[in-house]
């Protein structure tokens, strides 16, 4: 956007400008204000130097599904903005053509953007000219895109941002090493993208202020790498998940001292969740706000006391483990929303959750939970404590139920759940699946269900439930799955 007083646009790369428009199957909403007679610096997209005119911005990626850019090539008259700093073609549709060769020859570029852009073909080496580049995406692009090395990335030593996510990286040997030569990289984003191999050591680690690493979703068959151990205390995020990682997690990994979110999950992955995790000294992963081991082979017991050291924890994913705990009352995550325990052999009490006033959703499924139905907070949307132990009256389900809750989703079924349905059912507005089945519950359905007119699922088999249907459940008029069989229903 030109300014009063800005020197205007230079007449050669407003003509540019509109060359590379002509590459493009319509003149969509982004182009409404390309004209001619309209200087170039006040175009949507298009910003310029105010001190010599020269266009430094174009930024055209897409702002909806509805406004996309449909381009059967890309003009070279783009390649004739020699002052351009900052370009964003991403979120549009390139129709399968390659990347241009020139844009190595954009020489001041800083930031480029083309990810999901629908490119192919091979990402040209041209673009490790380069050296003023701060943060490169091309991620998004699926494995139509790809690069047999990444050898042209040891000229971009300016960068900071590098994300291929998605691009197809199954012949680059040479990726570890490659990386290894950025030390000013922040964000590494690697994920999906056929890696070959991931080595176990560097000679020396050089990107060193790395802070955000996504290897996910490449088939490594490796152990955890040790140079990851030598980042430095920088990292903050690490996603290590479907990477078919073996062995066990060093306790070396208690030196990434700074990390926020920890995702290890869906691998295979065995062993205890070592104690360097937090659990021995206060000061490790204070921090620490997800941590996802789910679906892996964990096995060992946690103790209690351990978990209440990460105190700034909001997403517990253990799932599908073979991890003991045994829960008391004295558990207190203060800030926790999501947590996520089922499939393991957790067992004992579970404790009062009535003051975890930012939990949102809890899943204890198939463990081996003994105790009666504990107290929970008001603010929980999701609450699965299915195929446990737990036995005696479900009354304190109303403490859930009070006004304003949020509850949506509620199983219980396949536990030793006794006495009658209580009939506090009014609040329950937003509940959408409700799940009692496999219970001894007896006596009859309360009228109160009726008024769960957002319910999709309710479930009430294999009780001992008894009396009429009541008429109100026709109110529930969103109801596609009911079943109320084996009980002694008039």
């Amino acid at each position: 956007m030109a300014l009063t007083g800005a020197v205007p646009c230079m007449d050669r790369e407003q003509e540019a400008l509109l060359k590379f428009k002509e590459g493009f199957k319509s003149a969509s909403e982004s182009f409404s204000s390309w004209t001619a007679e309209e200087d170039c610096c006040n175009w949507r997209g298009v910003g310029c130097d105010n001190a010599t005119g020269h266009v430094t911005i174009l930024d055209l990626h897409g702002r909806d599904p509805y406004n996309i850019l449909q381009a059967h090539l890309v003009s070279p008259s783009l390649f004739d903005l020699p002052y351009l700093r900052y370009l964003d073609l991403s979120l549009n549709d390139f129709q399968q053509i390659p990347i241009p060769e020139l844009i190595g020859s954009l020489k001041y570029i800083e930031y480029l953007n083309l990810s999901n852009a629908n490119y192919r073909g091979t990402i040209p080496s041209t673009l490790g000219n380069l050296s003023h580049l701060k943060s490169l995406d091309l991620s998004g692009n699926g494995f139509s895109l790809r690069a047999e090395n990444l050898s042209w990335v040891y000229g971009l030593s300016s960068l900071k941002v590098l994300d291929l996510g998605g691009v197809d990286l199954s012949n680059a040997e040479d990726w570890l090493d490659a990386v290894n030569m950025l030390p000013s990289l922040v964000m590494l984003r690697l994920f999906c993208c056929k890696l070959p191999k991931l080595s176990q050591n560097l000679h020396h680690v050089n990107f060193t202020s790395l802070k955000f690493l996504d290897l996910s979703f490449n088939n490594f068959s490796s152990t955890i790498p040790n140079w990851l151990f030598d980042i430095g205390h920088g990292l903050v995020y690490l996603n290590l998940s479907r990477c078919q990682l073996q062995g066990v997690i060093l306790d070396a990994l208690g030196n990434l001292a700074s990390l926020i979110s920890l995702d290890l999950s869906k691998n295979g992955l065995k062993g205890p969740i070592p104690l360097t995790l937090g659990l021995l000294q206060e000061q490790e992963f204070s921090q620490l706000v997800v941590l996802d081991v789910a679906m892996n082979c964990m096995e060992g017991s946690i103790k209690e006391a351990h978990l209440l050291k990460f105190s700034s924890l909001r997403v517990l994913d253990l799932y599908s483990n073979s991890l003991a705990l045994e829960m008391s009352c004295q558990i207190g995550f203060s800030r926790i929303m999501y947590m996520n325990l089922s499939f393991n052999e957790l067992k004992g009490h579970v404790p009062d959750f009535s003051s975890q006033l930012q939990f949102s959703q809890l899943d204890l499924t198939s463990n081996n939970f003994w105790s009666p139905l504990p107290r929970f907070s008001a603010n929980l949307r999701v609450l699965f404590l299915a195929r446990n132990s737990f036995f005696g009256h479900i009354s304190n389900l109303c403490g859930i139920l009070s006004m304003n809750n949020s509850l949506t989703y509620l199983d219980l079924s396949s536990n030793n759940l006794s006495g009658e349905i209580p009939d506090c059912w009014k609040y329950g507005y937003y509940l959408v699946t409700l799940n009692l089945a496999n219970n001894n519950l007896s006596r009859q359905i309360p009228i109160s269900m009726g008024q769960l007119i957002h319910l999709k699922t309710l479930q009430l088999e294999n009780n001992s439930l008894s009396g009429e249907v009541p008429l109100s459940l026709k109110t529930c008029t969103d109801l596609t799955v009911l079943d109320l069989a084996k009980n002694t229903l008039g």
